[in-house]
């Protein structure tokens, strides 16, 4: 092999290096990007988890109310017919 082919080999791998160097710290850069979004999402779906068992509970203290005027509703419809019962007989 001649000097000038030794020579252009070692710029060659060289320049490989470099671009392996360069691609190295590329992926740490997006692997350290990747880590940080990773935890917020983490961080995000605790959040979430929280709202949406908060919401549940809103939710069931909602239908009990519902269930309660429901009820109410009920004795006093049972009631007005009850009243216009005895108004009838009177």
């Amino acid at each position: 092999m001649s000097i000038n082919q030794c020579e252009s080999v070692a710029v060659s791998v060289e320049s490989l290096l470099s671009d392996a160097k360069r691609m190295q710290l590329q992926c740490r850069e997006r692997s350290d990007q990747l880590s940080a979004a990773s935890a917020q999402l983490r961080r995000e779906s605790g959040a979430l988890a929280e709202q949406c068992e908060s919401a549940q509970l809103d939710m069931a203290q909602i239908r009990r109310q519902l269930d309660e005027l429901l009820d109410t509703k009920a004795a006093f419809e049972a009631r007005e017919r009850q009243a216009r019962k005895l108004s009838r007989h009177l």
